[in-house]
């Protein structure tokens, strides 16, 4: 598609954004014409370069895949690689993907290091370098498990990183000549939010931390992420809103050119845990952009797209909306509709007899004595109890990890065969809890994620390998997001199983009319419908 004459991509890769912009779609809406598309614009900014991502593969005169790369203890292997069945990056309708995939290699780039994924790092270094202007770019990132860490971010130019020029002026991280600026860098461990960041050796600049509105799932949709920047200042937008601004009139770094890196690093001290079920991450580029203020015209960014109606004003446009109307405030899913940040239903009650039962967290059994549900363990997270249907539920909020505490009464569940929890999230996408013996000794278990309704999983205790299970004093969870959490225990013998005797659609545990006859229709409760009589 053509935006102030240039190019920009189809957004056709994995799944639709919200704000779909072609030119036929603007035309039939009346926006604009098919003829103003093709026409250059003057603006308030004009581009002195852009990498579009025509064709099929990178354009080497731009870009260095960095394949020497290897820091914070991350896993991955940075590769070249753009034209074989497992290619890390893939140019297509428009737009680069970067691709990480889970693989185990003996990395080329680091001598035949054994590594667990490959990946891509693409750098402007010695290709294209800028000094001042505003450099922006349209990225989205298409996966929420948790252990990513996709990046836009900026280097001055003299860092003795790949490609070396061989001028012998190479200076090392974060020296003057080589300090970083960080755009836009996203932990998919902590979603909901995404960091701005200065390294340098002068206190220049700082961290900034831009709440995603719609948490973590906001990242799959496309965003703009661009720095304006002069001698004096520095500003930091998403789409073309300030989150960030500083004064570097008195900083001596950030005064010579600086070079562009797109990557998508996994694991390590800053990607963490990765989730043992992804297998592929990627980021996803519709292009890159340089350009300088110009008196000439007004234009707020490199490329400009239009804004589609949205009479709502729900982030969602009108032709995509499945919910119009939506109150003010509301926040709402990718189809425009309210999004269920708490569950409605408590907890299915458990059907385990209390003989076979050791309950941390339960309102149906009696819970063991001098249980601490929230330890000062320098969490993040924010615990509290909430009544849903009557039922006492722990709720997470803003979870990091959180310990559940009961070394006053520790236990010997050697003879039991299960840990019981029931668990529901509207947004987390990792969640992992803990069993913990004195020494501490922990062993971590990955629960299955599914938004938006409750999981109840029997986890094994042979899958804390390692733990004491004669001596087990405390649980931990790690993961994302805000997360509920009800009947926590230790089962012996085999889990019930919930059935439907009577066929109508409603398990035993809720039926209260057991024994309909075959065919009748019921209600939620599993009693028969009253029959309306015709007039």
């Amino acid at each position: 598609m053509i935006i102030n004459g240039l190019r920009a991509s189809s957004l056709a890769f994995s799944q639709k954004p919200r704000h779909l912009f072609n030119k036929a779609r603007l035309a039939a809406l009346g926006l604009l014409s098919l003829s103003l598309l093709s026409t250059p614009a003057l603006a308030g900014w004009d581009i002195q370069w852009i990498d579009q991502f025509d064709g099929d593969g990178v354009n080497w005169d731009n870009w260095t895949a960095q394949t020497q790369a290897n820091y914070n203890n991350e896993i991955q292997c940075y590769t070249a690689d753009d034209s074989s069945a497992e290619k890390n990056y893939d140019v297509s309708d428009g737009t680069l993907k970067i691709i990480a995939r889970r693989q185990d290699i003996n990395c080329p780039g680091l001598g035949g290091e054994e590594k667990e994924w490959t990946s891509g790092r693409l750098n402007s270094k010695d290709k294209q370098e800028f000094l001042y202007g505003r450099i922006e770019s349209r990225i989205r990132f298409l996966d929420l498990e948790g252990g990513t860490w996709p990046a836009f971010w900026m280097l001055e130019n003299r860092i003795a990183e790949q490609p070396i020029k061989g001028d012998d002026d190479n200076v090392h991280w974060p020296n003057p000549g080589a300090g970083e600026i960080d755009i836009w860098e996203w932990f998919s461990n902590n979603g909901g939010s995404y960091i701005t960041n200065f390294f340098n050796t002068n206190g220049c600049g700082g961290l900034g931390n831009t709440n995603y509105q719609g948490g973590a799932a906001d990242v799959q949709d496309f965003h703009t992420y661009a720095i304006e920047w002069d001698e004096n200042d520095i500003r930091f937008y998403m789409d073309n809103d300030v989150v960030a601004a500083y004064d570097l009139s008195t900083c001596p770094q950030y005064k010579e050119p600086m070079f562009i890196l797109l990557n998508v690093a996994i694991g390590g001290n800053l990607g963490g845990g990765v989730d043992p079920a992804l297998n592929m991450a990627t980021m996803e580029v519709d292009y890159v952009a340089h350009c300088t203020a110009s008196d000439a015209n007004d234009l707020t960014s490199c490329v400009e797209i239009p804004t589609l109606p949205d009479e709502d004003a729900d982030g969602v446009s009108d032709d995509l909306d499945l919910c119009p109307a939506t109150p003010v405030g509301t926040t709402v899913d990718a189809d425009g509709c309210e999004m269920v940040t708490e569950p409605t239903e408590a907890a299915p009650t458990p059907l385990a007899s209390e003989q076979n039962v050791i309950s941390l967290f339960s309102d149906a059994y009696t819970n063991i004595s001098n249980i601490d549900y929230n330890p000062d363990w320098s969490q993040a997270t924010v615990v509290d109890q909430v009544d849903i249907q009557g039922n006492n539920t722990l709720r997470y909020a803003g979870l990091n990890y959180q310990g559940t505490d009961f070394g006053d009464s520790k236990q010997d569940v050697s003879a039991m065969t299960s840990l019981h929890v029931d668990f529901w999230t509207a947004d987390a996408t990792s969640l992992n809890i803990f069993l913990i013996s004195p020494g501490p000794v922990e062993t971590e278990y990955s629960l299955t994620v599914e938004q938006g309704s409750w999981v109840s999983e029997d986890i094994p205790l042979s899958a804390f390998a390692g733990v004491d299970l004669s001596d087990v004093f405390q649980l931990k969870v790690e993961g994302n997001g805000t997360v509920y959490l009800d009947n926590l225990y230790f089962l012996s013998g085999e889990a019930p199983v919930d059935t439907d005797s009577d066929s109508d659609g409603v398990l035993d545990s809720v039926d209260q009319c057991l024994n309909t006859p075959a065919g009748t229709q019921v209600d939620a409760d599993g009693c028969e419908l009253e029959q309306e009589t015709p007039d």
